[in-house]
């Protein structure tokens, strides 16, 4: 009896140790390296929340057309070690994302960096988001 609940024990902590390893996505299963792509635009949104950070922006087209942009970075604890704070872009800030695109959703990627453009022209580039 006790090595069954000994077992069951071992059993039952090592899926639970195991589960968040499985549940982490690979960047090639939604993003493709091979689709760069930079896109300028005005902030609507800015979460840091885990496990990806999200910034929401809107890009004006060629035609006038408003296209809204949604940009995973890397988890919130990743983003405060590289400088990254919870007001360091605010929506109505303009911004230049430099991403790889979603494989299948046409306006949404993965972003490497991004650029806050400031009307004093001191710009600050955050920088990899990741790795």
């Amino acid at each position: 009896m006790k090595i069954t609940i000994w077992s069951t024990s071992v059993v039952l902590s090592l899926i639970l140790v195991s589960a968040p390893l499985f549940a982490h996505h690979n960047f090639q299963a939604e993003f493709d390296s091979n689709l760069p792509i930079e896109v300028s635009g005005t902030v609507v949104r800015f979460s840091m929340t885990n496990p990806h950070a999200r910034l929401y922006i809107q890009e004006i087209d060629e035609n006038d057309e408003t296209i809204n942009w949604d940009f995973e970075l890397a988890a919130a604890s990743s983003l405060m070690r590289r400088g990254w704070r919870r007001d360091s872009v605010k929506p109505g800030d303009t911004v230049v994302v430099s991403a790889h695109r979603a494989i299948n959703h046409p306006h949404v990627g993965n972003a490497r960096s991004v650029t806050l453009i400031s009307e004093d022209g001191e710009n600050r580039v955050f920088g990899q988001t990741r790795d």
